[in-house]
């Protein structure tokens, strides 16, 4: 609570110390002189500059906000600011405010709640999350709705989701990957390096078929999203499959003989003749240097 008492503070400072601003309360001294009361609560100030303070709070610190002080309960109950808070911990709900507006939901603190406690059963049961958020209409089971709301869902444990989309939701995952974004980005290995942060192969306890399986989904929409390098999505698949084995080369204890950048392209052009020798030299250089494309 210190932290939004000095959020009041500062905010109710600004606020009389400005040109339109109010007047704070005048007390007098034993010498009958006046002297300002340094005390400001939210019900002392405009409405708006209430919400205003308040919108800056996360959802924990609004609901004490709410239960610590009687005049700050009907404020920090406010539509407004549980909708905003929605809106930023949930991005999918960006997607869909017309249906959530179509239904009669008590407030948008409830609303915030169900929310919240489908992330909490998610973390436990993958599946049952997404069926608690389908039995309150919030959710269809269009494996594209479902994919637009996970990959939005910036709260959700990477081990769940990964799990929900590898082991149980294979139509949910190729709608997912369309989602992902890799134009422009001409580093193969750093953007490989970001696709296994969200599908972690050890912690997930992926198969071999599995992996080769993201891969493919992988190669896909990256050949798509960056259609000037001219590399099919297979061609792509390949080279993943090179960088992976280089990583565990260049950092497995006993493995004595590393891979050299020589060994490396030629390997990788025996097989992917139509990538340049300058090209594979680059992404040996990434990966010797950054690490592996796929650490854990």
């Amino acid at each position: 609570m210190g932290g939004i008492v000095a959020l009041l503070g500062a905010a109710a400072h600004d606020h009389y110390n400005s040109p339109s601003g109010g007047d704070p309360d005048v007390t007098e001294d034993d010498d009958g002189g006046g002297v300002e009361n340094p005390v400001v609560t939210l019900s002392g100030l405009p409405h708006e500059l209430a919400l205003q303070i308040l919108s800056h709070l996360n959802a924990t610190d609004l609901c004490l906000a709410g239960c610590s002080i009687e005049c700050w309960r009907e404020l920090s109950d406010d539509d407004q600011l549980w909708y905003n808070l929605i809106l930023s911990e949930w991005a999918y709900t960006k997607y869909i405010q017309h249906r959530l507006l179509q239904q009669s939901w008590e407030s948008f603190k409830k609303l915030y709640l169900v929310f919240d406690e489908a992330q909490l059963i998610f973390a436990v049961n993958p599946l049952k999350g997404i069926e608690y958020l389908q039995d309150k209409n919030i959710l269809s089971d269009v494996p594209s709705d479902i994919a637009l709301y996970l990959h939005k869902s910036q709260r959700l444990k990477r081990e769940e989701l990964c799990n929900y989309l590898v082991q149980h939701r294979m139509d949910v995952l190729e709608e997912y990957v369309k989602l992902e974004d890799y134009s422009n980005q001409a580093v193969l290995p750093n953007v490989l390096r970001q696709f296994f942060r969200k599908f972690p192969a050890v912690a997930c306890n992926l198969t071999k078929d599995k992996i080769a399986l993201l891969l493919s989904r992988f190669s896909m929409r990256y050949s798509e999203c960056n259609p000037q390098h001219g590399f099919s999505a297979d061609i792509i698949y390949n080279i993943c499959c090179s960088l992976m084995l280089l990583g565990y080369d260049l950092t497995h204890p006993l493995i004595k003989n590393k891979m050299s950048k020589r060994e490396f392209i030629r390997n990788t052009r025996h097989i992917t003749p139509d990538v340049s020798r300058e090209f594979l030299g680059h992404v040996y250089d990434n990966v010797y240097l950054i690490g592996p494309v796929a650490a854990e």
